[in-house]
């Protein structure tokens, strides 16, 4: 993201030095395209599954949650709304339930979360 600031700060330098029309614009469409690929990378929110954790990707932050450590997981109209063991609770509001439909995708994930979570092992059964 912060690449992205930084070719916009070039093209406002270039603009306001007087680069010539064609350069200036290079610089914006440059800049542009930075901040668009920062924003599909890093800021677009996801919830994945993987075969020992769950991974939530918001706008500002990154968690990652073995399935046993989840408590419970519920949909809502701001996204998922995950509890841990840790009583700590975090929101992947990559998902959202609708209010206008019973099911949605959003109760579709929670359902294949639990599923994992209920197949997973208490940490007293794991092996290191």
């Amino acid at each position: 993201m912060t690449a992205g600031f930084v070719f916009v700060v070039i093209a406002l330098a270039g603009t306001a030095v007087g680069f010539d029309p064609a350069s200036a614009l290079s610089l914006w469409v440059l800049a542009v395209l930075m901040l668009l690929c920062a924003w599909r990378w890093y800021l677009v929110p996801y919830v994945a599954l993987t075969p020992d954790r769950l991974v939530v990707q918001g706008a500002f932050g990154h968690r990652s949650v073995r399935y046993s450590s989840i408590r419970d997981v519920r949909p809502g109209a701001y996204g998922l709304r995950i509890k841990t063991n840790a009583q700590e609770s975090f929101i992947g509001w990559a998902v959202q339930k609708s209010k206008w439909r019973r099911e949605t995708t959003a109760d579709e994930v929670v359902a294949e979360i639990m599923g994992r979570v209920q197949v997973s092992p208490p940490p007293s059964q794991r092996h290191a």
